[in-house]
């Protein structure tokens, strides 16, 4: 039986999920929590005979009266699930060796060890793969960046929702910051404090006051200002990803082209070269529901090819559709009159920033 099972508790979260490996006996799953700091043990056998009474109708419990039930339980590994807190700082890939599971923790540059075996459960360890070094500012808000022990219930760090070094999920979220209702796509956060304002809507002055809120209102804690200091210094040391549009480096003939229609077509008078931004907003027309008629925030183009899909609410899933399909009486660029190859070029220029 196939399913989603949530690592949560219903009081406790089990944030960025990352490594999963099970015991060479089949009996245990083992999933690291890169966030939480924890290795969690799932019973396997449990788990696949709860799966297959869900499947069969039986009642398992108050929530997952169907399969379609079983992701939204947060009760659903109760009993089948034991998490063990590590020492080390942000555990990734794992291995199993007998019952004893080796974690690659990353920002402690160490070897978390903790033993499986039901009867013992003792104390993970960690062993220094080098000597230890000083955390500069930039490391230290990296790690703070992925540190969702640091959020009310470990549920989320800021990397939850911007993972690959800070760029984006991909998902939109309500974080009521400019209404209840009105979910935005995430953003990437690259370029971020050179780029104000933030949020889609421009909601926050700054990169800056933007990282304090999330702090304050989507982890639900107050940290010491020092703590968002580093989270700024490395959101600012982030650099931008070559394109895999380019062609050894450079623009291809088709993004060539479509340069020369980025300013035919009044693009850039609103996506400025260096930045592709003016730092202001329009009324572009794309606004609905709890939005309708509102300005956006212009945002950078540039990394514009890893952070489908676009406009403010996610609806576009191309560029492409961007320019065409969404973009209503041209408001968002001159862009009806050109043919589709026209299109096409212009698209793949963009993509290449």
């Amino acid at each position: 039986m196939l399913n989603t099972v949530l690592l949560d508790d219903v009081d406790l979260g089990a944030a960025n999920p990352w490594g999963v490996a099970c015991t060479d006996d089949g009996k245990y799953i083992c999933v690291t929590h890169a966030g939480s700091h924890e290795v969690s043990v799932i019973d396997s056998t449990k788990l696949h005979n709860k799966l297959e009474s869900v499947a069969k109708g039986e009642k398992v419990s108050d929530v997952s009266l169907s399969p379609d039930d079983v992701p939204n339980d947060l009760s659903f590994l109760a009993g089948l699930q034991c998490r063990l807190r590590l020492t080390g700082n942000g555990p990734r890939g794992l291995a199993i060796i007998g019952s004893k599971v080796y974690v690659a923790e990353y920002f402690t540059d160490s070897l978390g060890i903790v033993d499986i075996d039901p009867e013992r459960f003792p104390r993970a360890q960690s062993v220094a793969l080098g000597p230890k070094k000083p955390l500069s500012t930039i490391s230290k808000g990296e790690m703070l960046f992925h540190d969702a022990s640091l959020c009310f219930q470990h549920w989320q760090s800021c990397a939850s929702c911007h993972p690959g070094g800070a760029r984006t999920d991909a998902l939109n979220w309500d974080l009521l910051n400019d209404g209840i209702g009105n979910p935005k796509n995430t953003k990437n956060l690259l370029l971020a404090h050179k780029t104000p304002p933030s949020m889609s809507m421009g909601a926050r002055a700054n990169a800056e006051a933007a990282v304090r809120a999330g702090i304050r209102h989507i982890q639900f804690v107050v940290r010491p200002e020092e703590d968002a200091v580093a989270i700024d210094e490395y959101l600012k040391s982030l650099e931008p990803v070559q394109s895999p549009y380019l062609v050894n480096g450079k623009l291809s003939k088709a993004a060539t082209q479509g340069h020369t229609i980025f300013n035919k077509s009044g693009c850039a008078s609103c996506h400025t070269p260096p930045l592709y931004t003016d730092l202001k907003k329009y009324n572009i027309g794309t606004g609905k529901g709890l939005d309708e008629n509102q300005s956006f925030d212009t945002p950078t183009l540039i990394e514009t090819w890893r952070t489908a899909p676009y406009l403010y609410d996610g609806r576009a899933k191309t560029i492409k559709e961007v320019l065409t399909k969404h973009n209503p009486g041209d408001k968002h660029g001159k862009t009806s009159a050109f043919t589709d190859e026209e299109i096409n070029s212009l698209a793949e220029f963009i993509l290449s920033l």
